[in-house]
This record gives C-alpha cells, sequence and structure tokens, in this order.
C-alpha cells in the first residue's frame, strides 16, 4: 500500500507541499503542462533547488499580477470543470476548496456560496490547490498521513485585516490534529496548507516504523530558525508492517503426545504458526509455553481452539506487527533441471534467497544427486539472476 506522510515540524502552506511533491522526484514539465489545462492566464511559474538551513528542497512559487476581482466557490468549480484536466484531479481540487469554504464560512458567519475566498480565490492559491491534487494523483498514493502541525505566534495581515495567528480559518480546519504552538512570530501554516492536509490525510502519526525509500523537501517563503520546509515521506506499508495477533499460554499438566494433534489444529485452522518450546513454571515445575501467531480476524478461533484441546486457564494476547519481505517464486534452471527459489525482496531490493526444499528433493532423487549439492546450485544459479549478495 503505497503511503505517504507530511512531517510538519514547520508548519505547512501550498507552495511547500507542490514543492515537496515534486522533490520526490516528479517532472515539473508535467505539472506546467497539466497547470495549462485549467486555461488560467496572466501567471508564471518558477521552480528551482534551494537551501534551507541545510536542507535542500524545492521551491515552487506562482508569479502572479494583482488581480482585483475575488472568486466564490461557484467561480472556481466553474473553472476547474470546465478544464482538461482529469476527473479524480477535479474531484480532488474541489474537494480541497469545498473543505476551505466551510471552514471560512464558519469562521464568518456566512454561508458556502456567500464564502469570498480573497487571497485564496487568487491565481497562485488556485494553482497551488490544483497543482497539488495533480501531483498526488500522479503517485497513485493509497493513503496519506500527517504528523504533528506546527503553527507560529503573534499576528499577521490579511484581506480581512490583523488577525492573530493561528488565523480562525486556520484553528477551524486544525481543530482535531495534533498541533506544537512554536515561539515564532510568523504564520507557518497557511489555510491553503491547512485545507489540503485535513483533506487528503487518513491519520495522523508521528513517525513512520518502517523503511523509508522515498523523501521530498519542499520549501517555505521564510527564512527561520529552524529549516522552513515540510518534508514528504513515501513508504510502502505492505512491504513493511504486518499487523498479527500473538497467543501464548504455559501448560504444565497435560500429556506431552497431545502437542502434535493441537499445532496441527491450529495451522488447518488459520494459525500463521504454531508451536511449543520447553519452560521451567513457578515452584520449578517442567511445562511447556505453546505460542500462536495468527491474523486478527482468526483470533478468536484460535482461542476456541486452544481451549477446547489444552487444559489452560488462561491465555495471553498481544497485537504485534513483523517486518516482512515482499515474496515470490520463480524458477532457476540448473543442468539437472528447474528448480523453484524463494525470492524476498524489501523496497524492490532482493534480500534473500531460498531454494524451494520439496523442489529440491525431487531433483535430488530423479538424478541420485545429494540434496545439499541440489540446494547449493539453485542458489548459486539464483544469486547470479538475481542480483543477491
Amino acid at each position: 500500500m503505497k503511503t505517504l506522510c507530511f512531517n510538519c515540524a514547520s508548519g505547512i502552506s501550498g507552495d511547500m507541499v507542490v514543492g515537496a511533491l515534486l522533490d520526490l522526484g516528479l517532472k515539473k514539465e508535467f505539472l506546467i503542462d497539466e497547470l495549462k489545462k485549467l486555461k488560467l492566464k496572466n501567471y508564471k511559474l518558477e521552480i528551482r533547488k534551494v537551501i534551507k538551513k541545510g536542507v535542500k528542497a524545492t521551491k515552487f512559487d506562482v508569479i502572479t499580477e494583482e488581480e482585483k476581482k475575488h472568486r466564490n466557490l461557484q467561480d472556481i468549480n466553474l473553472l476547474i470543470g470546465c478544464s482538461g484536466l482529469s476527473n479524480e484531479v477535479k474531484s480532488l481540487s474541489k474537494k480541497i476548496f469545498y473543505t476551505l469554504a466551510k471552514a471560512e464560512a464558519k469562521v464568518h458567519k456566512t454561508t458556502i456560496n456567500e464564502v469570498h475566498f480573497h487571497e485564496v480565490g487568487a491565481i497562485d492559491s488556485i494553482i497551488d490547490i490544483v497543482a497539488a491534487s495533480i501531483l498526488v494523483d500522479k503517485l497513485g498514493v493509497d493513503q496519506i498521513f500527517v504528523s504533528q502541525i506546527s503553527v507560529g505566534i503573534g499576528t499577521t495581515k490579511c484581506s480581512h485585516g490583523i488577525m492573530k495567528l493561528p488565523v480562525p480559518a486556520v484553528k477551524e480546519l486544525l481543530k482535531n490534529f495534533p498541533l506544537t504552538v512554536l515561539k515564532i512570530n510568523k504564520e507557518l501554516t497557511t489555510p491553503t496548507g491547512a485545507a489540503i492536509v485535513k483533506t487528503l490525510s487518513n491519520d495522523f502519526i508521528d513517525k513512520p516504523d518502517v523503511e523509508v525509500y522515498k523523501k521530498g523537501y519542499g520549501a517555505g517563503t521564510r527564512d527561520l530558525d529552524i529549516a522552513n520546509v515540510l518534508e514528504v515521506v513515501m513508504y510502502d506499508m505492505n512491504l513493511s508492517k504486518d499487523e498479527r495477533v500473538l497467543l501464548e499460554t504455559n501448560i504444565d499438566d497435560m500429556n506431552p503426545e497431545f502437542y502434535e494433534y493441537i499445532i496441527e489444529k491450529l495451522i488447518k485452522e488459520g494459525a500463521i504458526d504454531a508451536f511449543v518450546r520447553p519452560v521451567i513454571m513457578k515452584k520449578k515445575r517442567p511445562g511447556v509455553l505453546l505460542t500462536v501467531l495468527c491474523k486478527p480476524d482468526v483470533k478468536d478461533k484460535m482461542i476456541g481452539v486452544i481451549f477446547d484441546e489444552t487444559t489452560t486457564f488462561g491465555i495471553r494476547i498481544n497485537n504485534v506487527s513483523r517486518i516482512k519481505l515482499d515474496r515470490e517464486i520463480k524458477k532457476v534452471d540448473t543442468k539437472y533441471g528447474l528448480i523453484e527459489v524463494k525470492i524476498g525482496r524489501y523496497n524492490g531490493i532482493v534480500k534473500t534467497i531460498s531454494p524451494e526444499y520439496e523442489s529440491c528433493k525431487k531433483i535430488a532423487k530423479e538424478n541420485s544427486i545429494s540434496l545439499k549439492k541440489i540446494y547449493d546450485m539453485a542458489l548459486i544459479e539464483a544469486k547470479c539472476q538475481f542480483n543477491s549478495g
């Protein structure tokens, strides 16, 4: 499952989002061509690399002439709807603007259709939101998480006058988000940035406990004591994190002949693994620890088997995560025939190769050769073919 995480330690704005997504490796030429479908005039884009407190980031700027007109939600929806953009991009762009309009309407005590977006209705903010939608759609991500979002203190000047930070629209948009207030007298999180992350994000996360395979940094306009950048992290949840349930119980008063039957039944009923190991229990009695690893949806079935088939009075239950490789079975050609091998990849890189026992056994028997020789031959061939160290 392709996943993005927005690290908003320095806040978030529309231009920072676009810069960070481009910094993941997307082509600026693609974005420029797509934005032309919006049929907006009197603007130009400036995309360049900058350094913010030692962090190399992409700066995305929309250069425009000052506009006197203000657009409402209907005007913006019409502009997006009449464009040549894909239906997915149109839908996401409209969702972000609706999120923003709803918040603005609430804080200014008016209706969604009567909200005039002022700065947000200006060309640069429209470009920021539509560009973010284009790039997210291009990445094809399945879910987006967000870290704690930093906001500044003090005041800022906008079309509504002098307002306390964070401005009311940002407070409304992020009222259920974890916020960090930094003692920086600047606007770190803008209404546009808040609307984008509120619309896109599925949940909160401090730091993904998975191996990152791509990062992007989008530069803000400010020069602060901290790096004014938005970090976007990409990783694949399926390749890294696998939620499971671990069931354990100590047993010291049961016929040991029963364990073979119990383990076979647990595996048959859906356990990923089941095994016993010797332990010394209280009063120095020898016993066994029965351990069962299973998916959450078969937990109750496993518990039923354990209570039915053992003498235990209780079971410990733990939710655990395991790191696993993306696996596939391939065949390698040896002078004795085709042998199946299991290839394990992590983030697309081969980490381990294991010849399949049954396949090696079959070849060894057919050719009256030692199993070890067949195994070693298959492993060498597979490493050559799949570039594994």
